[in-house]
């Protein structure tokens, strides 16, 4: 299991609430996934119920919930690889 700060990730938004995140999410991207709580992003295991993830061109936005520290929206720049993996497995939203 990866931590969140061994990737290259830009924090975006902090001290936001699900429905916040959502909208900041589609407000900035050309699609959107939801994915369940258990979802890896280059290892990092996502916590939640329904996460939203949305891709803009090579990066992806999505929200991590840190304990103790709250939800965040952080991009991802060059995810083509984790792009490619929302796009087989998911329908966008």
């Amino acid at each position: 299991m990866a931590c969140i700060d061994d990737i290259p990730y830009e924090i975006m938004l902090k001290g936001t609430t699900p429905a916040e995140s959502e909208a900041f999410i589609r407000e900035r991207c050309d699609e959107v996934y939801h994915v369940e709580g258990g979802y890896t992003i280059h290892g990092v295991m996502l916590k939640g119920a329904s996460l939203p993830i949305g891709v803009k061109g090579d990066e992806i936005f999505f929200v991590y919930i840190k304990p103790c520290f709250g939800l965040f929206v952080l991009r991802l720049p060059d995810a083509a690889d984790e792009i490619a993996k929302l796009r087989s497995k998911f329908k966008k939203k």
